[in-house]
């Protein structure tokens, strides 16, 4: 009897490892390839199988147009690393904009961002796994802290990731919780937005606090720190919203 158990537990096991495996799975993130700057992507099969066409990476710049998109395939536990600057021929304003990646695999992702002399941030990214099946969502909501002192500066990268175009609004509090400035954005499909406070409002001891975030459908958010020098020091890549904003049925006379 408990052969018997033990053979159906590990058949259970066996079948839920290969539907993990074949799930797939889809990472949207943040690259820049700004004059100056160099972003690079780690891919590895954390798993124990050779696979063919392991993965599907494409890139777009700020406009949404597309910039690269190749397959490649992975040997067990083996990683490639790409260095986003060579698909591009001559750096712009626009260089910069949405990555995705795609895969069917046990698949880990890294991003290295940094200059020409060192990298200043490395981030392990995640496939989303939020699940909004059901809900009627009005928006999805971001937040982000930012800085605008003599010592420290913020830029606020927005990127849609989609097919449609994204609609939304971007609050800037300060620190005691003053609205300071408010500015509604429209993105087209694939397509990126940059933002920085100072070009809107003074720099001073108090400008500092949240930037809130509110969309009409998921997108991403790069906030990207610097020194007073301009020089950058760390960039957060934000895809995850803190808030669903859900649409509330009107409640009619009984």
């Amino acid at each position: 009897m408990h052969q018997r158990w033990n053979c159906r537990l590990i058949g259970l096991v066996l079948i839920l490892s290969l539907s993990m495996s074949t799930t797939a799975r889809t990472i949207t993130t943040y690259y820049t390839c700004l004059p100056g700057t160099v972003t690079a992507v780690v891919l590895t099969n954390a798993s124990a199988y050779d696979h063919k066409e392991a993965f599907t990476l494409t890139m777009y710049d700020a406009e949404g147009t597309l910039l690269q998109t190749m397959t490649k395939d992975l040997d067990s536990y083996q990683s490639l690393v790409f260095f986003l600057n060579d698909f591009i021929d001559a750096p712009n304003e626009f260089s910069w904009g949405l990555l995705i990646i795609e895969s069917d695999i046990l698949l880990q992702a890294g991003l290295w961002l940094g200059t020409e002399t060192t990298w200043v941030s490395i981030s392990n990214l995640q496939a989303q796994t939020l699940s909004t099946e059901g809900l009627d969502i009005v928006y999805y909501w971001y937040g982000a802290n930012y800085a605008n002192t003599e010592s420290r500066r913020t830029g606020i990268g927005i990127i849609n990731p989609s097919d449609s175009t994204v609609t939304g609004t971007a609050h800037i509090y300060d620190s005691a919780g003053e609205l300071l400035n408010h500015s509604d954005f429209s993105l087209l499909p694939r397509a990126s937005a940059y933002f920085k406070p100072e070009s809107v409002f003074p720099i001073g001891k108090d400008s500092w606090g949240l930037i809130d975030i509110r969309a009409t459908a998921p997108i991403v958010v790069a906030s990207e720190y610097y020194d007073a020098d301009g020089m950058l020091l760390d960039t957060d890549v934000i895809d995850s919203v803190y808030f669903l904003q859900v649409q509330q049925e009107a409640s009619g006379d009984s």
